[in-house]
């Protein structure tokens, strides 16, 4: 039995600490899921790896609550999902001017500079299933942090109109709701075909830092359950369900590299 569309609804608000915390708090009440909580400016902001994520007004800041029945370890691809509808959101903005790229696990970029961002956050039950799924979404319509370890850039500094905050949520509704209905009916393997349409690094050098290991080797493909197959020197794969990944011709360097391994296995994680 295929699961109903996806209908959205919005709440708004002028300041909040973090959309992914109201978001939260809804799941936790029961509010069934297409529930968007949407800020003009976050104060306590947050990305992967417990980064901060700057939040000003003029921006995209949002968190959208869903309920997959797909299995739990299933749900941390949805941000992948979530990137491919923030890129295509984008190129329509944009009228076909930009081609926004994603980049494993949840990048969006235009060139080698960062975009938009996705940090995905599940609940789960007592017997281990999903109980919902937070998508925290920003995106640099109006501004861009220029002081960053790696590139970063805004619609407005590259030279596009600035949509609203709401114009960005209408144009990114229509493909998610696509994009989320194939990944519902067939896991990532639905979409992983448009993803890889949009790859950035795919055959280029890249680096993979695992906590303080990091692994050094060629992207060379996208798995069907959203993993990422690294090539070593020698030409072994190896496996990674999460991670984080620098693009090594955009210049981006992790602190300590270590050879990619030659044995072929498998990382156990979250993307």
């Amino acid at each position: 039995m295929s699961a109903p569309p996806l209908r959205f609804r919005l709440e708004r608000y002028a300041r909040v600490p973090s959309t992914n915390d109201l978001a939260r708090a809804a799941a936790e009440r029961g509010e069934p899921e297409g529930l968007w909580i949407v800020a003009d400016v976050q104060t306590a902001g947050r990305g992967r790896q417990g980064r901060s994520w700057r939040s000003p007004a003029g921006n995209f800041h949002g968190s959208l609550l869903l309920r997959p029945t797909r299995p739990l370890g299933e749900c941390a691809t949805l941000s992948l999902v979530a990137a491919l509808a923030v890129a295509e959101a984008v190129e329509a903005l944009a009228a076909g001017r930009l081609r926004p790229r994603v980049k494993w696990p949840n990048d969006v970029l235009v060139g080698r500079a960062k975009l938009a961002g996705i940090l995905p956050e599940a609940l789960a039950t007592a017997d281990g299933r999903c109980a919902a799924l937070i998508l925290g979404i920003g995106a640099n319509l109006a501004h861009h942090p220029e002081d960053l370890d790696r590139p970063a850039t805004s619609l407005a500094a590259l030279g596009e109109a600035v949509p609203s905050p709401e114009a960005f949520l209408e144009a990114f509704a229509e493909p998610f709701a696509r994009h989320y209905a194939l990944w519902q009916a067939g896991g990532f393997a639905a979409v992983r075909e448009a993803w890889l349409a949009r790859a950035v690094g795919l055959g280029e050098p890249v680096r993979l830092a695992l906590g303080e290991v990091v692994h050094e080797g060629k992207l060379a493909d996208l798995g069907r359950d959203g993993s990422i197959l690294l090539e070593s020197p020698a030409g072994c794969l190896q496996r990674f369900t999460t991670g984080e990944l620098f693009l090594a011709e955009a210049g981006e360097r992790p602190a300590s590299i270590a050879p990619l391994g030659e044995a072929s296995s498998a990382a156990a994680g979250r993307l």
